[in-house]
């Protein structure tokens, strides 16, 4: 917005052109540009590979735990 002399601008579109792309088997990391959703699926691993530590009761919903004491 800069280069285009735009003060305040809004950004209201973005357009993506893609080439010469490989097979998802092929790449390290898939690109994301949802956050929210990237951030789901880093907790979601994370929630695997505790239950693959500790087992599958080591980890849950919050709302199935009892109260500290």
């Amino acid at each position: 917005m800069n280069a285009a002399g735009l003060q305040r601008g809004r950004l209201t579109a973005l357009a993506l052109r893609a080439e010469d792309l490989a097979d998802s088997g092929q790449v390290a990391e898939q690109l994301s540009l949802d956050a929210a959703r990237h951030a789901r699926l880093t907790a979601e691993e994370t929630a695997d590979r505790i239950r693959e530590k500790f087992g599958p009761g080591a980890i849950g919903p919050a709302a199935t735990y009892r109260p500290a004491s």
